[in-house]
């Protein structure tokens, strides 16, 4: 019977190919993203789980995203294409990544099922939606979607 490696686990034999095959780029992508790791165990005194390592390779791909934009619009082609690369590494280690479609699903479903009805409900309907979403989509258009359905169900 063998165990199941976990995310923390397969990023770091990840690297030792990386570093033995000579791929810097991902090499250096994946340090980064293990040095986070550590840098949250370190603060939270504990291991962390398979969720939290999620939510920091998520906030990493989000940064990245931003800066690809940021280099896009400052012409800068050799940092938007670097960016580019290391976009498609992270997403590797990330959940398949759930469709709009899937996701209006879900989230008018949530607000059915707690009967969440105004703006003010933005909240705790985010905190029922995203847990399970966790990775698989991007909390901003989660957000976008809760204020449009809750917005529209006053009407």
């Amino acid at each position: 019977m063998s165990k199941q490696l976990s995310l923390e686990e397969v990023i770091f034999n990840d690297m030792k190919v990386a570093l033995k095959e000579n791929e810097k780029l991902k090499l250096s992508t994946l340090r980064l993203i293990r040095a986070a790791i550590k840098n949250d165990e370190i603060s939270k005194k504990d291991k962390l789980t398979e969720d939290e390592i999620i939510g920091i390779i998520s906030n990493h791909l989000k940064k990245l995203e931003e800066s690809l934009d940021l280099f896009i619009k400052g012409q800068r082609p050799e940092l938007a294409d670097k960016a580019k690369k290391e976009i498609k590494i992270i997403k590797e280690y990330l959940p398949e990544q759930l469709s709009e479609e899937e996701v209006a699903k879900i989230v008018k479903d949530t607000i059915i099922k707690f009967e969440f009805k105004g703006l003010q409900d933005i909240g705790p309907a985010m905190r029922e939606i995203m847990p399970p979403l966790k990775g698989k989509i991007d909390g901003k258009i989660v957000n976008n979607m809760v204020r449009d359905l809750l917005d529209n169900s006053k009407n």
